[in-house]
């Protein structure tokens, strides 16, 4: 075989391996755009429960106000004692009536907006957990930027993203990136963004400092 021969097997070789299924998936550094299969793990030692009763027994409500007044004590805005038991209060209420955990709500609220009730982003999306006004009007949120009522929609919401992917063995993370990004595309295309991936990760991370 002759050196363009050669080039030539070398360069189909490279280009096979480059577009295989694993590629760079998984590794800071990939193209946001890429998508991760859902049957795919994601980088995180253990996942949370997503039930209620998942962490019954546990001074919850106390926990996680705790965790509040520590996440917000170095920001610019802080948040009161009172504010912060307000806020725990409402997620353990709300966690109890719908069976979901109080602390993946509270991470995934750490996440969305810090703990601000009056954050806005450039899309529109309101309040503690960021609801988009379509999502807060179908979960019944009149005020989005009531901590009480965001809550509320936050938690009843992520029963319903829960209740989407049940049957799936990575019920939890799809959940959160349903969250990100919506069901309805990770369905139709069976996976999701590198940008969803990481942002489920930071919210399991932050859920193992509560």
């Amino acid at each position: 075989m002759d050196a363009t021969g050669v080039l030539i097997v070398l360069i189909f070789v490279i280009t096979i391996f480059s577009t295989s299924t694993g590629g760079n998936l998984g590794f800071p550094g990939a193209p946001a755009d890429k998508r991760v299969p859902i049957h795919a793990n994601v980088n995180a030692e253990k996942i949370p429960e997503s039930t209620f009763v998942s962490v019954a027994g546990q001074n919850v409500e106390e926990q996680i106000g705790k965790f509040i007044l520590s996440y917000t004590s170095k920001s610019s805005r802080k948040v009161t004692f009172w504010d912060a038991s307000l806020m725990a209060s409402s997620m353990v209420r709300y966690g109890g009536r719908y069976d979901v955990n109080p602390k993946l709500v509270c991470a995934l609220i750490a996440r969305e907006s810090a703990f601000n009730p009056q954050a806005i982003s450039s899309s529109g999306a309101m309040g503690l957990g960021q609801l988009l006004p379509k999502t807060a009007e179908s979960l019944q949120v009149n005020n989005a930027f009531d901590p009480d009522q965001n809550i509320h929609g936050t938690t009843k919401y992520m029963r319903f993203l829960l209740d989407k992917w049940k049957s799936h063995p990575h019920q939890v993370p799809l959940a959160l990136a349903s969250y990100a990004e919506g069901h309805n595309g990770i369905e139709r295309s069976g996976g999701y963004t590198m940008k969803s991936k990481f942002y489920v990760e930071d919210i399991i991370k932050i859920y193992w400092k509560i």
